[in-house]
Formats: structure tokens, sequence, C-alpha cells
């Protein structure tokens, strides 16, 4: 059996020439084909967690959206509040880092 990885690597393998290209820039092009990637990524990611908020709500015999709308404790909160601060800085880095980038 083929890994996801394998798979991937076959597909790029089996290619029919270069790709095409439609923005002024290959670099802002690639930025783009990798942003569309991760947004394919993330509404996958999101139908797992809606499927995995309906069985829990389920299985607790609750109303799904009393389930999601649930208080969290005061240290939850602050923790997923730190943690989304840090994948801003993280995501938001080449636009706030004072040193600009440099081309190779």
């Amino acid at each position: 059996m083929t890994s996801a990885a394998e798979a991937v690597g076959l597909v790029i393998a089996g290619g029919r020439g270069a790709r095409p290209v439609s923005l002024q820039d290959a670099e802002t092009e690639k930025v783009l084909n990798i942003a569309l990637a991760l947004l394919v990524e993330l509404s996958a990611s999101q139908e797992r967690i809606d499927r995995l908020e309906r069985e829990v709500a389920a299985l607790r015999q609750l109303d799904l959206q009393d389930w999601k709308e649930a208080p969290a404790a005061d240290e939850v909160q602050r923790a997923r509040a730190d943690d989304l601060e840090a994948l801003q800085l993280r995501v938001l880095r080449p636009l706030i880092d004072p040193r600009g980038s440099t081309a190779d």
C-alpha cells in the first residue's frame, strides 16, 4: 500500500510539462498555491472537527449548540488566547519582522 506522501509524489512525478503561470511573478504564484493548499487542508480539518463535535454532543446527550457555547474555564480561555496570539505571531512574522527579508 502507498502512503499519502508517496501518492502525492507519484501525482507530481506524473505531471505533463510545466505548470501554467497565471500571475506576473512565479514566486507569487507559488505563494498563492501554498495558501490554496492550506485552505484545502483547513477545510478538511474543520469537517473533522465538526464531526467530532457532533459525536461528543450525541454521546453526552447534549444539544450541539449548547455544547459548543458552553463556557470554558478561565485557565482554558487564557491558554487558548495565548495559543492564538502565538499562532498569529508565527503566521504574520514576515509582516512584522523589523529585519525584513533578503533575496538569496
